[in-house]
């Protein structure tokens, strides 16, 4: 399965991640400490930014999490 970040809005306007799959996101998701987790399980990641700035640094730090992820499975 191919990773991805797919985001929709909450009821009360805040910016919500759902990252998937969960195995490649887990330990971005159990080092991330910027905003609690709404949800970390087998299934998903889900956090809520509450702002532009948390959605820009979380996005930020899920793609330099991925590159370095793959750059280290291809030498796997």
């Amino acid at each position: 399965m191919e990773e991805r970040i797919t985001l929709t809005f909450t009821k009360d306007h805040k910016y919500n991640l759902e990252f998937a799959p969960a195995d490649f996101w887990m330990e971005y998701a159990k080092g991330y400490h910027g905003l609690p987790w709404e949800e970390i399980s087998e299934d998903r990641a889900v956090i809520v930014a509450d702002n532009y700035s948390y959605l820009l640094d979380l996005l930020v730090q899920a793609r330099l999490y991925r590159l370095a992820r793959k750059e280290k499975d291809k030498r796997i």
